[in-house]
């Protein structure tokens, strides 16, 4: 379990970026808080609206930029949905695959690893090296079931 406080967090994304000789703009710390703080993987679109009121005329082109950078830099993890968009989290400090339903569309963490030895090793076999990979299981959460059910 991850026990970092919010300024440790900040820290760290300084440090980090920092080392990449980047700065720490108050877009990119805005964006960062608004990612990790959220229990949901958020898409470009919905983290711009939620800076609307924090920072009003930021663009969506810089949103998908600092989120792509922070992809980059490992920052947050972007997985890519069934319909093209691309949904952002800051699940590195415990990987964990994801299921979505079909119906509803929530998306819902799954605490197994999203890549096993196996799969590297299976691709390591075929001339592949692993950067790394996603787990996605698509089906009918329990809420839509029920629904489905009654």
């Amino acid at each position: 379990m991850n026990t970092a406080t919010p300024q440790a967090k900040a820290l760290d994304l300084d440090e980090l970026l920092h080392q990449h000789g980047l700065r720490n703009t108050p877009q990119r710390q805005l964006i960062y808080r608004i990612v990790s703080s959220s229990a949901q993987h958020l898409s470009a679109v919905h983290v711009q609206h939620q800076l609307e009121t924090l920072m009003p005329g930021i663009s969506l082109p810089t949103v998908y930029a600092t989120l792509e950078l922070f992809a980059d830099l490992g920052i947050v993890r972007k997985m890519a949905m069934i319909d093209g968009v691309m949904l952002y989290d800051t699940g590195q400090q415990r990987p964990h695959a994801h299921m979505v339903c079909r119906n509803c569309g929530r998306i819902f963490d799954l605490d197994i690893p999203p890549v096993n030895s196996d799969d590297v090793t299976a691709a390591m076999n075929q001339g592949f090296r692993v950067d790394s990979g996603d787990l996605v299981l698509h089906g009918l959460c329990s809420d839509c079931r029920a629904k489905a059910n009654s």
